[in-house]
């Protein structure tokens, strides 16, 4: 530590400290005595003014005394083991202790986190008293600012690459933690100072993407400590900027072996989408850099993280292309993000920064803008911000991203690739056709004509075939071979047509695009098993499965509108008047052909529909069976006669550009 030293035994200064109490005591007893003795003598008093400065003195010197006794007994036994004995001197710096403004804990603290950096010890009962107080503000500012910007870094440093030891983790994070805590009081002096005149090498570098990384985790817990402060915005900002800077710098010259500065980096910018919309938007070169120019050692993980971060959370048609709001930036990134990989891999560049899972929610995140994109026969050169409506869906858009067709293509087929890609993409269109499917099944209950349902139907078929077109299963030979690739994508097909009907169904596609992330989180994993693979009429191609979907989400969607006639007394048409079996004053839910939900307005998903259990075919698909009886065998009546045709020459004009 820098500062003046001086050798301090607390026993000592405590028993010091109580002789000048006595000495006090004893100054304010007799002094008046002597003062009254001197005077009835007529002897000259003038000199007694010492007494009282000196008494003066002592008052004023005690609580000093008592503050640092109790400075370094806070040192020695609340920060660490008692191990000084009696009469053993403590090195006690003079200028560490003014910066902490006279705090015990701040001192000790400060004491503590620099022996053990520098040493490589980490004591247990420091460490847990440093993470009991990482969440207090007012702690988390004096011992930020009294240890100061370059010291902080530097301890940090010091503590890279011992990352196996388990107590130097926790005080990265306990330190992490605390700066995250203090930032919204820190000054930008102390701010730039943080990331100035790093020292060539990586461990420093690195070190402050750590402290950035933890600043904005949620460690918590016994083990960790109390739960943080939310990281300024601003600040991470701020020093994210400078270390990209340093970053770009440093990674052109031999400086030693780069031990994770950007992916850290990367993960403190995923865990604040304000601050990685800024980072990513405010300067044009990043999206580039970190796309085609700068690799990570994690293969793009916390990358894929910070940018799905930055495109996927703010929705929203506010603001204008001149003050633009983060919806309106979200899209803008989206678009130069496509575009970008479609360039690479234009280029003859195999090799993407980011994983196809990235691409894949990203992309899911904008499928309303996919189907926009697969409908249309013209192609846009440019990527930017789309701000036309669709006609044919309630309310205004979202600020959509603008996709050139071709590159589009070129990205989705590079993606999926991967069925961790294909499978959000795919879900979502299934649950974006069920949205728009039904405000056209909506529009056609009001007595509004059927027109909202075709164009629906139409867009949805463009989608869909562009989608599995650039998966591989759109024009796949009569009994050709599936390449692994095409297996593991038709099973997550299959499995999305399966739970179609089990996705959620939201008003709002953003609110649908959030929810989808859970939904579909172990979609690819589930289709890895034995999923059922019986869809209608033992369908083996993406057009028979998705022409299935379609047909599934537009009766979900008429019967949802009543279109079908009441439940309860069952209308001609409603399913519940077809099921073979039913007797009168039967509930129709017993059934066991029953294919409905107890609302008696929704459609069970396939795979409920079909018995796992059962030890026959008769058995296992007799749901199944019911269901296209009434759907495609008369029952259903008019109502769906009225539709069939209109919505599979839409779905089959939008599929056939790409189908086969």
């Amino acid at each position: 530590m820098d500062g003046e030293y001086s050798g301090i035994d607390p026993a000592l200064m405590d028993d010091f400290e109580r002789g000048l109490g006595r000495a006090e005591d004893a100054l304010g007893r007799n002094e008046p005595q002597i003062r009254s003795t001197l005077q009835r003598l007529d002897l000259d008093t003038s000199g007694l003014s010492s007494l009282r400065e000196v008494q003066s003195w002592i008052g004023t010197s005690r609580p000093d005394l008592r503050r640092r006794s109790e400075t370094i007994r806070t040192e020695r036994t609340e920060w660490g083991s008692a191990s000084g004995l009696s009469g053993e001197l403590s090195a006690f710096d003079e200028a560490l202790y003014g910066k902490a403004a006279h705090d015990p804990d701040v001192y000790a603290a400060i004491v503590k986190v620099t022996e053990a950096a520098e040493n490589g010890e980490v004591d247990a009962k420091a460490l847990a008293e440093l993470e009991k107080r990482t969440g207090d503000a007012t702690f988390a500012a004096a011992l930020m600012n009294a240890m100061g910007a370059a010291r902080f870094r530097k301890l940090m440093g010091k503590t890279v690459g011992h990352e196996d030891d388990k107590k130097v983790e926790r005080l990265q994070i306990a330190l992490g933690k605390t700066l995250g805590t203090a930032s919204p009081k820190l000054s930008n002096t102390w701010r730039d100072e943080l990331t100035s005149d790093i020292a060539i090498g990586w461990q420093e570098g690195y070190a402050i993407s750590l402290a950035l990384k933890y600043a904005t985790s949620k460690y918590s817990g016994p083990e960790y400590g109390a739960s943080s402060g939310v990281v300024n915005t601003a600040f991470l900002l701020a020093v994210a900027k400078k270390v990209d800077a340093w970053d770009r710098e440093a990674s052109k010259f031999p400086v030693g072996t780069d031990p994770g500065v950007t992916v850290a980096l990367m993960e403190a910018l995923s865990r604040d989408p304000a601050a990685a919309q800024d980072f990513f938007a405010g300067d044009p070169t990043a999206l580039k850099h970190y796309l085609t120019e700068r690799g990570m050692l994690d293969g793009g993980e916390a990358l894929g993280k910070a940018l799905e971060a930055a495109m996927l959370t703010f929705r929203d048609h506010g603001g204008s292309p001149q003050a633009p709001s983060r919806g309106y930036l979200s899209a803008k990134l989206a678009s130069e993000f496509v575009h970008l990989e479609a360039e690479r891999i234009e280029a003859g560049n195999p090799s993407a920064f980011v994983k196809p899972a990235t691409t894949g929610h990203i992309l899911a995140g904008y499928i309303s803008d996919i189907n926009y994109v697969a409908q249309r026969g013209r192609d846009t050169v440019a990527s930017g911000v789309r701000d036309a409506d669709n006609p044919s869906v309630p309310g205004q858009d979202d600020w959509g991203a603008q996709f050139n067709k071709e590159e589009l293509r070129r990205v989705m087929k590079e993606a999926f690739a991967e069925s961790k890609a294909f499978a959000p993409v795919v879900a979502a269109q299934a649950a974006f056709t069920g949205w728009l499917l039904d405000y056209g099944a909506a529009e056609m209950a009001a007595g509004r004509g059927d027109d909202a349902l075709r164009s629906n139907a139409k867009r949805a078929g463009a989608s869909f075939g562009m989608i599995t077109d650039a998966a591989g299963l759109a024009k796949i030979e009569k009994g050709k071979e599936l390449d692994e690739a095409q297996q593991r994508n038709m099973k997550v097909l299959t499995t999305v047509v399966n739970l179609g009907l089990a996705f959620p169904q939201k008003a709002l596609w953003p609110v649908l695009a959030g929810v989808m992330g859970a939904s579909t989180s172990g979609l690819e994993e589930s289709a890895k098993g034995d999923a059922e693979t019986k869809a209608r009429g033992d369908a083996d191609t993406a057009v028979d499965q998705t022409w299935s979907l379609v047909h599934d989400l537009t009766a979900q969607a008429m019967l949802k509108h009543g279109m079908f006639g009441s439940a309860e007394p069952a209308a001609a048409t409603h399913p519940w008047a077809s099921l073979e079996g039913l007797k009168k004053g039967d509930d129709p839910r017993d059934n066991p052909n029953n294919f409905l939900k107890d609302d008696g307005r929704t459609l069970m998903a396939t795979n409920e529909m079909i018995d796992k259990t059962a030890t026959n075919s008769v058995d296992k698909y007799r749901r199944l069976d019911a269901y296209e009886r009434w759907l495609y065998d008369g029952p259903s009546g008019r109502p769906w006669q009225d539709v069939e045709d209109r919505l599979d020459q839409g779905f089959s004009n939008g599929f056939s550009q790409y189908g086969s």
